[in-house]
């Protein structure tokens, strides 16, 4: 009795905090899309390895919720190459493109397809069906294996180590595909490997990724302390560089932009870019890189004046409306609906339309 509840406990956890962590994944401002795919596989798997779980320990369960349990499989695989392919895209800096939305259409098409032929009316065919969706779920995998592969540059830091960022999505694709072999092998072992293989991954990713946070934190204190004085000459030669990456990349659009990021990018060490900045320059990394977002911002309000403000928020590189709100009057001294006003009018009358004498 006690190894039943132990069993069951194990195995429903990961159900619960999969879904406590989906929804966390919805509510994140940053990247939503690609959190939203994370949160949406996150959900997709807890279904899953929750109604795994209940089959197990009561096998008279509605045959309902085991066509609803299969049915989310055929979501994983979609979700898990669009997790990749989104972060990834993050990583490059560039658009995700629509074509997400024909992925999970597919899947979804394949689930109305089931709730016309249901389990109960058509059992023997969804004995079969279950290793086609098994097939599915494969062959998205490889296509964001194939990706995985092909990024590796981009994932591979300068020194040659694997961001937090990266590892995470290295972490899912690879707990996606043991679900996945732990699933497909149950007539060789048992049903409940499945919910448990979830579990343990989630909870070993979980703890490296903890653990690799506080290995870059101690990184980072070590470095704080070397390389304490920085000449003029080397210090005008860093901020050149951060100008330059900042004007020709415009990396101040990405609103996950760090100092190690940033530093990473220009060639220096974190401390390095740090002191330059707050020395050199006499304001804090937060003032740097928002000076840049201000200014782009001020071009999108002048120059489109149908973006709202959340949009002007977002294209500039802001996580946050707030934020946007905030950082704008302290630094260009008024509001952005008030400088679009100032800005439009400025406009208005220095067009030869509306000049003095020349009726409009």
């Amino acid at each position: 009795m006690i190894s039943s509840q132990l069993l069951f406990f194990i195995s429903a956890l990961g159900a619960v905090n999969g879904i406590f962590l989906a929804c966390y994944q919805f509510s994140r401002r940053s990247h939503r899309l690609t959190n939203s795919m994370l949160g949406a596989l996150l959900l997709a798997i807890g279904f899953r390895t929750a109604k795994s779980t209940f089959y197990y320990f009561n096998p008279a369960i509605a045959v309902e919720i085991l066509q609803a349990g299969i049915s989310a499989c055929l979501l994983i695989g979609p979700l898990s190459y669009l997790y990749v392919h989104c972060h990834l895209a993050d990583l490059a800096q560039r658009a995700v493109g629509k074509h997400w939305r024909t992925h999970l259409l597919l899947a979804l098409c394949a689930i109305g397809i089931g709730i016309i032929f249901p389990y109960s009316r058509y059992p023997h065919i969804w004995c079969y069906s279950i290793l086609a969706v098994h097939a599915y779920w494969l062959f998205y995998l490889l296509l964001a294996g194939k990706q995985l592969w092909q990024a590796r540059d981009v994932l591979l830091g300068a020194d040659g180590r694997i961001s937090r960022q990266s590892y995470l999505v290295l972490s899912v694709y690879v707990s996606s595909f043991l679900i996945l072999v732990a699933y497909a092998s149950t007539p060789f072992t048992s049903y409940i490997v499945g919910a448990i293989s979830f579990t343990v991954s989630m909870h070993i990713s979980i703890l490296i990724f903890v653990l690799q946070k506080d290995a870059r934190v101690e990184t980072a204190k070590k470095e704080k302390y070397q390389n304490r004085q920085l000449a003029d000459e080397d210090s005008r030669a860093l901020l050149d560089s951060l100008d330059r990456a900042m004007s020709e990349q415009r990396l101040y659009l990405n609103p996950n932009l760090s100092l190690p990021l940033l530093a990473k990018k220009v060639g220096y060490l974190q401390t390095t870019v740090s002191q330059a900045i707050n020395e050199k320059l006499d304001k804090s990394f937060n003032l740097y890189i928002n000076e840049f977002r201000i200014q782009y911002a001020k071009q999108l309000l002048s120059d489109e004046s149908h973006l709202t403000m959340e949009l002007v928020a977002e294209r500039s590189g802001f996580n946050s409306n707030s934020t946007f709100f905030a950082a704008f009057k302290k630094i260009a001294g008024q509001t952005p609906a008030s400088y679009r006003a100032t800005s439009a009018a400025r406009h208005a009358s220095s067009s030869p339309d509306h000049q003095p004498g020349i009726p409009s």
